[in-house]
């Protein structure tokens, strides 16, 4: 996504969540006036996959729970 051009303030929805590698989407669309929330979800020293590595880990559990906590707010 080329953020210097996408119009983030036209995204269909209220709430976001992101699972990110690098913060640049997450504070683009923080500061782009468009309404609703967006929470940003940090695994520092994690491969870009690491969730589908080590299923039963930790940090892999943690992001599916907080999933599913996302969908069950609609």
């Amino acid at each position: 996504m080329n953020l210097g051009v996408a119009d983030l303030t036209r995204l269909g929805c209220e709430k976001t969540l992101i699972f990110i590698a690098t913060k640049n989407y997450y504070e683009k669309l923080k500061r782009s006036g468009r309404e609703g929330t967006v929470e940003l979800v940090e695994n520092e020293k994690e491969d870009h996959y690491f969730h589908l590595l080590d299923l039963d880990g930790g940090k892999a559990k943690e992001m599916r729970h907080k999933f599913v906590l996302f969908l069950k707010q609609y």
